[in-house]
Parts: structure tokens; C-alpha cells; sequence
């Protein structure tokens, strides 16, 4: 979230309202399942960066949290850095695991 105060850019934490926590290989995530057009998506940041990259997993319409944590393995492996401030990255779920979103 931006803040504009005084004409500067600040960043600021995000709001922990309906988020949940997740430790998953001893880092602490935050994350929510959103509804946007018909599809499952869970928005995934790390709880100690601020303005770090996000991490955008399309799901199927029954979601288990073993699939929040395959998202999370498939993402670092591909490259994402929640830590470091950038454009989401997407992925979603198939049959045959995790792929890279357009």
C-alpha cells in the first residue's frame, strides 16, 4: 500500500485484516483467498517484508493449505523474491501441479 503524504511515497505494512499466518520452512507468510472472476486466488507475502513482491496462486474452488505451501515451494523455485519490491508473480494450479501464469 502507498501512502502520499506531504508529496513523498511512503510504504507502508499492509493491513493484517483477513489475513492468515503461515510458517512453512521456518518463514512466516501471510496470506487470503480472494474470489475475483469466478476463480480462487491466495495473495502470499512474507510477514516481515515491507512492500515485497506477491505471490498470486490461482487455486481450484476447494482449497487445502498443503496447496498454499506447493505454491510457495514452486514459486521460490521459479524465482520469486518476497523480500524485494516487484510486479506479482502468478502461478496456478493444474492437474499436474503448479505452472507459471501469464
Amino acid at each position: 500500500m502507498l501512502d502520499f503524504r506531504f508529496g513523498r511515497i511512503l510504504l507502508m505494512s499492509l493491513s493484517h485484516k483477513g489475513y492468515k499466518t503461515l510458517n512453512h520452512r521456518d518463514v512466516q507468510y501471510r496470506w487470503m483467498m480472494k474470489n475475483r472472476v469466478g476463480v480462487n486466488e491466495a495473495s502470499i507475502y512474507t510477514n516481515a517484508a515491507v512492500g515485497g513482491q506477491e505471490l498470486i496462486a490461482a487455486l481450484p474452488r476447494i482449497v487445502m493449505l498443503t496447496q498454499v505451501t506447493e505454491a510457495i515451494d514452486f514459486a521460490n523455485a521459479n524465482g520469486w523474491k518476497p523480500n524485494q519490491a516487484g510486479v506479482p508473480m502468478r502461478c496456478k494450479h493444474t492437474r499436474k501441479g503448479f505452472v507459471l501464469a501469464d
